[in-house]
């Protein structure tokens, strides 16, 4: 009876002991599920954040690129800029040049209109290149402006120059010089030598003669 008693309460305790352990159990179980749901939600946020901060990355990326582009094209604006500037400047000092030419070239046009003013009237030389000058002797190199005398009294010195260096001679422009040059030849004083460039210019025979007949004048009168 007493093995009877002990059998039954041994199976109690058993039965007690399964009990709690099951209850253990599952609540471990349940435990487990719910750290298991809090560890997929920590770790969803997690993905989440670093979604974002991957894509803000990107984005500065994109824009540090964009900037390094716009930057590049800033260099090249600027750099097109500068030679802009630099041929603008450049063409400017060539049209200052040119207007200072011109300035010389009108003063010197005035010069000669007001010597001309005060000239008394002479016959016109007929443009000849062929013949004698039609005109009196003495009164032939009385119609040159003193430049053109000049000019025509260098060549004689010279015997045969060329434009350039009677350009340098006369302290002219090349187109004022180029006028002188060519009213001289077209009025029958010099000639024109066109076998090479630069044109070859020499005083004509009679012309000469006439030159020396005037500077023996003037030694004589002194």
């Amino acid at each position: 009876m007493e093995l009877f008693f002990a059998t039954i309460c041994l199976f109690t305790v058993t039965i007690v002991a399964s009990f709690i352990y099951y209850k253990r159990i599952q609540q471990a179980h349940i435990e487990y599920e719910n750290s298991k749901d809090v560890v997929r939600s920590i770790t969803h946020g997690f993905t989440q954040q670093l979604r974002k901060v991957t894509g803000s990355i990107l984005s500065v990326e994109r824009d540090a690129s964009d900037a390094q582009r716009s930057a590049a094209e800033a260099l090249r604006t600027s750099a097109q800029a500068v030679e802009v500037v630099k041929v603008n400047t450049e063409k400017v000092s060539e049209l200052a040049v040119k207007m200072d030419e011109t300035n010389s070239t009108i003063a010197s046009l005035r010069e000669e209109m007001q010597s001309l003013a005060k000239r008394r009237p002479v016959m016109a030389v007929q443009p000849s290149v062929d013949g004698p000058i039609p005109m009196r002797q003495d009164a032939v190199l009385d119609q040159l402006t003193p430049t053109e005398l000049g000019v025509l009294m260098l060549i004689e010195e010279m015997g045969e120059a060329s434009g350039p260096a009677i350009r340098e001679s006369v302290n002219k422009t090349r187109e004022h010089t180029a006028r002188l040059l060519k009213k001289l030849f077209d009025s029958g004083f010099i000639d024109r030598n066109t076998s090479g460039m630069p044109y070859r210019y020499s005083v004509r025979k009679e012309i000469t003669e006439l030159i020396q007949q005037q500077k023996e004048n003037a030694r004589l009168s002194l």
